[in-house]
Formats: C-alpha cells, structure tokens, sequence
C-alpha cells in the first residue's frame, strides 16, 4: 500500500467524497466508528469504499473470489480478516462453507458478504442500541462470535447421522450404508479444515498489539475456546466413524463368510447325489440295480443316506 493510501486507511477517509453506493452500505456511526456492510460484491458499493478507505486491491479480489479461508492479513493500520461460515446439508451429508470479510480499523469497519446474511442482519437491527457494540473490535467479535456459534449445532446434525449409520452398520449392511459413512466423513474432514483455519485467525487476533484489539481480548479468547471444543468434537466423531466402518465391514465379512458356508454345504452335500446319478447315467447295460424293480429306490435311499451322513457330519464338527 502507498503512503497516501495508508495515510486514507488511518484517517477514515476524511476528505473523500462518499458515493451513493457507499453511503447506502452505511449501517451507521456510534462511538467514534463507523460500519459499512456490503451485500453486493460485484458492485460500485465496494470500489467506492476501496477508494475512499484506500483498500488494497489484493484484499478486494479475495472478497471478491468466492472459497478463501479464515485468515488475516495487515494492509498499513488496516487489517483484512477472512472468516468463514460452516453449512451442513443433511440430504447429501456435505459440508461447506461461506464467508464473511472484513476490513478493519479503530476508526470503521466494512464488512462483506455475497447476498444477505443473517449473522449480519440480526447485529445490524441492534448496532445503534447495542452497548457491547460500542469499538470496531466489540463488532467484529460480535460477528465472528456469531457464526463460530453455528459450529457447534452443525457438529450436533451430524452426530445425529453418526447415530442413525450406528443402528444400521451391523444388521443393515449395504454399499448404500458405506458410500453415507464415507461422506459423513468426507463432511467432517472439510468442517475440520475449516474449524482449523478459523482457529488460526482467531489466534493471530489474540496475538495483535493494537490497542483497540488488546481490550477485547478477553472476548476473542472465548471464541478460541469454542473453536476448540467444536475441533475436539470433530477427532471424536472422526473416531466414532472409523470404529463404525471397521463393524460395517466386519459384519459384512461375517455375512459373505456365511453365505459361502451355506453354498459350501449344499455344494458338499449335493456331491454324492451328483456322483450316484452320474454313475447310473452311463449308457452301459450291466449297471447295478439297473433292471430290478427297486433300482430307483435302492438308488435314492444311497442318495439320501449319504446326504444325511454328510449333515451329521457337519452338525457333530459345529460347522453349521
């Protein structure tokens, strides 16, 4: 950033004139700040704001390119935070992720969002009544806060998931079943990259000097603390999937073990009826028993005392 774009970051933009753009994402001014919240990315709402704030345009382009990751960056005295918003969608067990940016200064704070938020909305109907939003720091932890708040009941629908997969990994194998493991743990995968880099962010945060942060860490820590707990809950049910995939695969190679155990018995004890009646199916005249008159039945009890013979055996061995 040059000088003079520092120098319009640390002033507030005194002297900029402020567009019809901007002044419509203006939420309002208290307490020696203002906020600016911005629904339309793409707009002239943002590029107003980036002249009169002197907004770095690497920061601009990754509002503006959706998919970043929590982070932090520092531009002069203004610091650009990236945080992000976890989504389940329980039809597909996929998990993923919006975000929420930030450009921040003691003196005002432009938030970002592609659409409307509700996080946003619910602090905006309060700002200029609220106490706890009385710096820029207070609102950005309050924002943060709240959508760090939406980890924990995400984890909670998913654990409901692992609960049904559960009751059905040993009497309900299927390849349906595992391919719903399998995304379940996918989803987790993704909430923990996302629960990672937002507990990196938040970190730095609690490592920065500026004044008007220190006086707000206190807040920030708990955040951290939630970040945490929501992390430990994702290594837990990590853990709960594996152990149900390694029973789902366990029942399923009891099942194929006993599936093959009844064909190897039918097999097994089919054998000497097969012999018996492939023996008398030679085209030879001399066969015993061929031309009595209780051939057939001479040759059927043959057959049915071997095969009762063979399931005794079995029976007495305790293979089936």
């Amino acid at each position: 950033m040059t000088g003079g774009a520092a120098n319009t970051a640390t002033g507030g933009g005194a002297g900029a004139v402020p567009g019809a753009a901007m002044q419509a994402a203006l939420v309002g001014e208290r307490d020696g700040y203002k906020w600016y919240h911005v629904e339309e990315l793409h707009g002239a709402a943002l590029d107003e704001l980036a002249k009169a704030y002197g907004l770095h345009e690497l920061a601009i382009e990754d509002v503006r390119v959706p998919g970043t990751r929590a982070k932090i960056d520092q531009y002069g005295e203004t610091l650009f935070v990236v945080a992000n918003i976890v989504h389940y969608d329980a039809k597909t067990n996929e998990c993923s992720f919006t975000e929420m940016d930030f450009f921040v200064n003691e003196h005002w704070v432009i938030s970002a969002t592609e659409g409307q938020n509700a996080f946003a909305d619910a602090v905006k109907a309060v700002f200029a009544t609220d106490p706890r939003l009385g710096s820029a720091a207070k609102l950005v932890h309050r924002l943060i806060d709240g959508m760090v708040d939406r980890y924990l009941p995400v984890l909670d629908t998913i654990e409901d998931r692992i609960e049904v997969v559960e009751e059905k990994a040993i009497e309900h194998t299927s390849a349906k079943l595992l391919s719903e493991i399998f995304e379940l743990k996918r989803a987790l995968i993704e909430f923990r990259r996302v629960g990672i880099a937002m507990r990196d962010m938040v970190s730095q945060m609690l490592r920065r000097s500026e004044p008007w942060i220190e006086v707000e860490k206190l807040y920030f820590q708990d955040v951290y603390e939630h970040l945490l707990r929501a992390l430990e809950f994702t290594e837990t049910y990590r853990d709960i999937l594996t152990g149900v995939l390694e029973v789902h695969l366990t029942a399923a190679a009891n099942r194929t073990n006993d599936i093959v155990k009844v064909m190897t018995l039918c097999a097994t004890v089919t054998l000497p009826i097969l012999l018996i009646t492939g023996y008398y199916g030679m085209n030879f005249d001399n066969l015993p028993f061929l031309h009595s008159p209780y051939g057939v039945y001479i040759a059927t009890g043959m057959m049915i005392g071997l095969a009762a013979i063979l399931l005794y055996l079995f029976k007495r061995t305790g293979w089936y």
